[in-house]
């Protein structure tokens, strides 16, 4: 979706200008409406009431209040028989129709009604103002920009570029950003002057001006629920989110995430939902064997889709170009590929994202209270000892707050290697990386509690929406919706506020004190078990390997490819003369960095792999 407000007239041709450098995310229907005052288009993927006669944008007759909306209400079907015993007739069956009347009947209030993931904007003439708003959660992106003749928003940054007036700089906090967190965080993005709407925020664009606050907050003291309550609300939020008018697939890895959803569309008996499985060469990244045994457990037709091992060039930017975004995350060339078979016969799939971060999966990051705990008492003991120990258990070399080091740990670039590689003048953008480390320490002290309360805090606010959008963008890249049950608002809130031991627990005594002597990345899932409440809810219905096995995260062998022959023609765009890069890292710095000799490491990989998404991005956007 498109649109632009605050600006009496609008040529159509710069509205179709943006849609169309969208037009992979809805391949089945393209419109623009343009009205006295806003401009909206809206390229659609149908998936609820196909025809024709609930494209986009929609009108309400009566009232000309006016939606571009991408996403689904999966409360609809409620919501429009509450809306008719108030006296509203519907000439469509779709939920777009219920969000414009929800509207219409409640205002801002009816956002809170609202179950789904969505992004939208919306015009009412009535009062001349428009309203940009973003589901709780953040599963549907929207950006916008303040411009000389209006604000224009977007589902994606790239098309906001067409817009005339736009500028086309790159944001130097942003670039920073990305480096260390894989995404722009908070309101920033890697486009100067494009701003991303928060989730659970919303935009009132009125007079001129545009007023940014949120509409949702978290339920910080939602009831305690049991094993079976969980069940319930993962098996309501499965079963709303399989409601579509066309066809319906899953992603299935055979991890826990993945294996619970199985078990739920199982369970509900649902008609030809197929499971799909990304395989990977190599005995040590393929996760085929264990999703077929859930397949087969519950009955599920499967398909294993092959996942080329070594990405192109040329694959690399058609993908960072759909997605507006470099790929900071290592998976998503084999997720790309994978959605790429999925919509050859479907149009929605679910997916198992949300649990790591609601259910501490990430273990050796939640492990961090430990850590910090431990560094606690080590400055007590002497010098010598404590750098002895410090080096031993992989803690850093001075005691240093939770904050600081939950971003150490966080971070793919810390800021010693940014300013190591830095030119002078990013250095000074930098300024000791101070944009960064106060988003951090907002959420950090926003959240109060323990430290594991805001490290979980901190994943669900800030790495959760970045994670969402990579997903989003992915799927929506060859004209597929992605849904995520496990990020139902309502799980959501249950999730967050479950004591630690819910979700990450010490297996004995004995495992406790032998990790204490053992850096995490030794015992983190050996000494220690994740996903608790999970395990506890759905150990009795799934298979026992897969209860038992470690976690994989769908993986691609990062530290082979960058220390390969594979990524040579990637090196030779960041060391080129006529590298982008160079306007952030220092050139002969970054050469000697990359040719430093170092032992095969997914770590260092991951690094290379993000520096050669962010040239590619540099270039096909800003040259």
């Amino acid at each position: 979706m498109v649109g632009a407000t605050g600006q009496e007239n609008y040529d159509q041709r710069s509205v179709l200008g943006c849609i169309r450098r969208l037009s992979h995310r809805g391949p089945d229907a393209l419109n623009v409406q343009i009205g006295r005052g806003f401009a909206f288009a809206h390229a659609r993927l149908s998936i609820i009431d196909l025809g024709p006669q609930s494209d986009q944008p929609f009108s309400d007759e009566a009232t000309g209040v006016t939606v571009t909306y991408n996403g689904e209400i999966f409360n609809y079907r409620e919501l429009r028989k509450q809306l008719c015993q108030l006296g509203h007739r519907f000439r469509t069956k779709s939920d777009t129709e219920v969000l414009v009347r929800a509207y219409i009947e409640w205002e801002l209030n009816g956002l809170n009604r609202l179950d789904g993931m969505f992004a939208f904007g919306l015009y009412d003439p009535r009062n001349r103002m428009t309203i940009l708003v973003r589901d709780r959660v953040g599963i549907k992106p929207l950006y916008f920009a303040d411009l000389s003749d209006g604000v224009a928003f977007a589902s994606q940054p790239s098309a906001l570029l067409q817009w005339p007036s736009c500028p086309r700089r790159p944001d130097p906090i942003g670039v920073s950003s990305f480096l260390s967190c894989r995404a722009a965080l908070g309101q920033k993005t890697l486009f100067s002057g494009i701003k991303k709407l928060e989730p659970g925020c919303l935009a009132v664009i009125s007079g001129g001006r545009v007023t940014v606050r949120r509409w949702w907050t978290w339920d910080r003291n939602p009831a305690p629920v049991d094993s079976r309550e969980l069940t319930s609300l993962i098996s309501s939020a499965v079963e709303r989110q399989l409601v579509a008018d066309a066809p319906v697939a899953m992603l299935l890895s055979g991890g826990l995430d993945s294996s619970i959803l199985a078990y739920e569309v199982a369970k509900q008996a649902s008609p030809g939902v197929v499971c799909f499985t990304g395989s990977v060469r190599g005995r040590d990244y393929d996760e085929a064997p264990y999703a077929s045994l859930v397949a087969e457990t519950f009955r599920l037709p499967h398909r294993i889709v092959a996942i080329p091992p070594d990405p192109s060039v040329d694959l690399v930017k058609k993908i960072v170009m759909l997605r507006s975004h470099p790929m900071g995350m290592h998976n998503e060339v084999a997720m790309y590929h994978l959605a790429r078979s999925v919509a050859e016969d479907h149009k929605v799939v679910l997916t198992g994202e949300g649990a790591d971060e609601l259910f501490a999966g990430y273990g050796k990051i939640f492990r961090l209270p430990f850590d910090h705990q431990r560094s606690q008492i080590i400055r007590h003991l002497p010098p010598r000892l404590q750098r002895f120990i410090r080096g031993s258990l992989g803690l850093p070399q001075r005691g240093v707050s939770a904050l600081d080091l939950f971003l150490e740990r966080y971070s793919y670039f810390p800021l010693p290697l940014k300013e190591q590689l830095a030119t002078a003048q990013w250095l000074g953008d930098l300024d000791g990386d101070a944009a960064l480390r106060e988003h951090f320490g907002l959420l950090w002290h926003e959240c109060g509690g323990t430290v594991f309360d805001r490290v979980s805090h901190f994943f669900v606010r800030s790495h959760l929406p970045a994670l969402l959008e990579m997903v989003d963008n992915t799927t929506m890249a060859v004209g597929l919706e992605a849904r995520v049950p496990f990020v139902d608002h309502a799980l959501t809130s249950v999730a967050l506020n479950m004591p630690a031991r819910a979700r990450l627990k010490w297996n004995s005594t004995a495992a406790f004190l032998s990790a204490a002597v053992q850096p995490i990345s030794l015992f983190s899932e050996r000494a220690d078990t994740s996903k608790v409440a999970l395990r506890e809810a759905y150990g009795h219905v799934l298979p026992a390997a897969i209860l038992k096995r470690r976690k994989l995260g769908f993986p691609v062998p990062l530290g082979q490819w960058a220390a390969g022959t594979a990524s040579a023609p990637f090196r030779r765009l960041l060391l080129d003369s006529n590298s982008a890069i160079v306007s952030y890292l220092d050139g002969s710095r970054l050469r000697s960095w990359l040719g430093a000799n170092r032992p095969i490491s997914d770590d260092f990989g991951k690094q290379v792999w993000m520096l050669c998404n962010l040239e590619i991005f540099l270039r096909e956007h800003f040259a």
